[in-house]
């Protein structure tokens, strides 16, 4: 549940937060498995869900709860709305195939990184991170190449405020060595993720920042690690990558001044 110590949150609200928070990592639910996950008594959260099936974000069948499709209209306009998707939609699909990878979009929201599309080849691998999937941005080629992008100050709060979590041996777990890191990445313009989010996937990213500097989000190509011991597969990726985001730059610049 959120943290009730700012005096402006309500109380009522986090709790129906909590409650969908719950009932998307359920799937679906009734009212007593719901109240024993959250452990709570079923009479404090069925107003919250006599309410939110009211307002359509939960829908209600036989005595079990779901998410409500409401969401999808709410992400799918969030979606189209966010400039790098509105760019970068067609030439995630041309990286992929082109690449004989799966290429992906990332943009940060709330410290972490957030897969909002993703393509894949005939023959690349399933996807890892599906669209809408939050991830630690130091385990993926993709965050890591935002953080690049970010000042000292934003990149120490939001080590502060998530830490650096380790999904495989692999992971950057020192911030001293994550710094060192980045470094790296802002010096050869990509980042790369070599089993750091997943055992045997690894993956090149960049990222794609707006004429003012700030940062849209990230693409990025994943495949299996074995393929970074091929010497020309590695010179021929990044480069790929980085053209890729260099276009949709230029095409949301080139938007903008029409507009």
């Amino acid at each position: 549940m959120a943290n009730n110590t700012d005096s402006r949150t309500i109380a009522a609200v986090d709790k129906s937060c909590a409650i969908l928070d719950e009932l998307q990592e359920l799937r679906s639910a009734t009212l007593s498995e719901l109240a024993d996950h959250l452990g709570l008594s079923p009479g404090s959260i069925h107003p919250h869900l006599v309410t939110l099936t009211e307002n359509q974000f939960v829908a209600k069948k036989n005595g079990v709860y779901y998410p409500g499709f409401k969401f999808l209209r709410v992400g799918e306009t969030r979606r189209r709305d966010d400039p790098l998707y509105r760019h970068a939609a067609d030439s995630v699909g041309d990286l992929a195939e082109a690449t004989g990878t799966r290429a992906q979009i990332y943009v940060e929201e709330f410290g972490m990184a957030t897969c909002v599309d993703q393509r894949g080849s005939s023959n690349s691998i399933l996807p890892v991170d599906k669209v809408g999937d939050h991830v630690h941005l130091h385990v993926i080629a993709a965050g890591k190449a935002m953080l690049a992008e970010f000042s000292d100050d934003r990149v120490e709060a939001i080590i502060e405020s998530h830490g650096l979590p380790a999904d495989t041996e692999h992971s950057i777990v020192d911030e001293a060595a994550l710094y060192e890191e980045l470094s790296e990445v802002s010096e050869q313009g990509y980042a790369i993720n070599d089993e750091e989010h997943m055992t045997g996937l690894s993956a090149v990213g960049t990222a794609v920042t707006a004429e003012n500097g700030d940062v849209m989000g990230a693409l990025s190509v994943a495949f299996p690690s074995s393929n970074m011991g091929d010497d020309e597969f590695m010179r021929t990726i990044p480069h790929a990558v980085v053209s890729a985001a260099n276009t949709i730059e230029l095409e949301a610049r080139i938007e903008n001044k029409d507009n």
